[in-house]
């Protein structure tokens, strides 16, 4: 691992490399002693994880349900599981209630969110849903969804004429969720998303255009309180394969106890180069010589009133950057009290298979554990990975395929030091389709879903899985599992 500097993407004088850093070396693995019980009034911790009630299967007869997202509701309850079908009328989202846990969890029941009904959506990483904090008590939309029309409109210089994406208050408790149609509430210019975040007041969208050459570069923007008045857009850089970039949101009460709380996205970039990397050059207009692969990953922090940013307000600062032989092909994030996690997925090369990697960073952009490849069973499958955060240890999730073409999804916890010190195996009962969703509920354990088809000529179904917290230690050594299938 090399380690670079770099300081804002708007206004950046120099990027300076500094020495070789080599990997830190393999780490044992072992069983860390379990967490300090949490302070009172808190949910208590998830000294480990385990199976919880049965698996789910969620079909629909003759319609591909794909692109599963968990969605806490505005009081943290219930828990929603978000999917989009392709239907003969067009593209929806539907939603189901999973909390409580049932071996027969209800239908898609509530009305579906038509999105091919007044705007021409287009299938394939087209949506997100997030959740949304009600504005005030005679507000009920708890989500917000981005979706990606056909229409093509003019990008600002030097981008080409192409697609964007719009933002809207989705769904509402009581009420039919297409009602918020006319409350649109950001535009972003895109063809692909890369990564949709919201600390339930505020948004971050992450969307990626393509550029002639080919050239591939991301925009991002917010959308505050999820009204619309208050937007700002920021435009990061280019590669010249496919960017891979996340977010993770950090608050902290200012020292001097004035009660004043800033807030943070902790965001991970790979790209192949920033926007300005040197005063005066930009290496993303079409005009100057071309960045190479996204293989560099820029640590920074965003914040839309630009307070203790350093540089300048409403712009990424950051001190370092993580380079890697292969590009990038995922990226995901997760909070912590100190900072964030970061994991990821490396495409593979000739010399090379893909590999997943971790790292942790700072709120102010800094490596704080050097990145540490992560062993896998079998090949992981790059656009699969997922990550959350329990009890300040990182859990990961990845698909990996084994000599015989079969998936199996692996899920592996990490603590501060990097150290594996829990891993489980889910056997699906056919190919997975998408990348996985997780999310972690506090005191209660892991949520896992992720869309299967279990042959080519069947429709694309659900599965999901729950990981209570459990008593006791994890296993001395976290193993490859070879088990049978989940049970359908």
């Amino acid at each position: 691992m090399r380690c670079g500097t770099w300081l804002a993407l708007f206004a950046l004088p120099a990027l300076a490399a500094c020495a070789a850093v080599p990997d830190e070396p393999p780490r044992a693995l072992s069983v860390e002693e379990p967490p300090v019980a949490s302070d009172a009034g808190e949910a208590a911790a998830c000294g480990t994880l385990a199976a919880a009630g049965p698996s789910l299967s969620l079909a629909q007869p003759g319609t591909d349900l794909l692109d599963p997202q968990w969605v806490l509701g505005a009081t943290d309850a219930p828990v929603y599981l978000y999917t989009s079908a392709a239907t003969p009328t067009g593209r929806v989202v539907q939603r189901v209630a999973l909390d409580p846990w049932s071996a027969q969890p209800p239908a898609f029941s509530e009305p579906a969110l038509a999105l091919d009904a007044k705007h021409q959506t287009i299938p394939g990483d087209a949506f997100a849903v997030a959740r949304l904090y009600p504005l005030d008590d005679d507000d009920n939309f708890e989500s917000v969804v981005i979706y990606r029309e056909r229409y093509t409109t003019p990008f600002p210089a030097p981008l080409p004429p192409g697609g964007f994406f719009r933002t809207a208050r989705a769904w509402s408790e009581g009420s039919e969720p297409f009602s918020s149609w006319s409350q649109h509430i950001g535009t972003y210019y895109g063809e692909r998303m890369v990564s949709f975040r919201s600390s339930g007041v505020e948004q971050l969208a992450i969307t990626e255009v393509q550029e002639p050459g080919p050239r591939y570069s991301m925009v991002a923007g917010t959308v505050t309180e999820g009204v619309g008045h208050s937007m700002f857009g920021l435009y990061f850089g280019c590669a010249t394969t496919p960017v891979a970039v996340d977010a993770a949101r950090w608050t902290q009460v200012d020292e001097e106890d004035t009660g004043w709380v800033l807030h943070y996205w902790l965001i991970g970039a790979a790209l192949g180069a920033p926007t300005e990397w040197r005063l005066g050059w930009n290496p993303c207009d079409v005009k100057y010589p071309g960045p190479g692969p996204a293989t560099t990953i820029y640590l920074g922090r965003y914040s839309a009133d630009g307070i203790s940013i350093g540089l300048n307000g409403g712009a990424i600062a950051s001190k370092e950057a993580i380079h890697e032989a292969a590009p990038v092909a995922r990226l995901r994030m997760a909070p912590r009290l100190d900072g964030a996690w970061l994991a990821w997925t490396l495409a593979p090369l000739e010399d090379a298979p893909s590999a997943l990697r971790v790292a942790r960073m700072t709120p102010s952009g800094e490596v704080a554990l050097p990145p540490i490849t992560v062993p896998s069973c079998s090949t992981p499958v790059t656009g699969s990975l997922a990550a959350e955060q329990v009890d300040g240890d990182l859990v990961v999730a990845v698909v990996e395929t084994n000599t015989g073409g079969k998936d199996r999804i692996v899920l592996r916890r990490l603590d501060a030091a990097g150290t594996l010190t829990w891993m489980t195996t889910l056997f699906p009962g056919g190919k997975v389709e998408g990348s996985l969703s997780i999310l972690a509920q506090r005191g209660r354990g892991l949520l896992i879903a992720w869309a299967e088809r279990p042959s080519s000529s069947s429709a694309s179904q659900l599965r999901a899985v729950r990981l209570g917290c459990a008593e006791g230690f994890a296993p001395a050594t976290p193993v490859c599992e070879t088990e049978d299938v989940i049970p359908q």
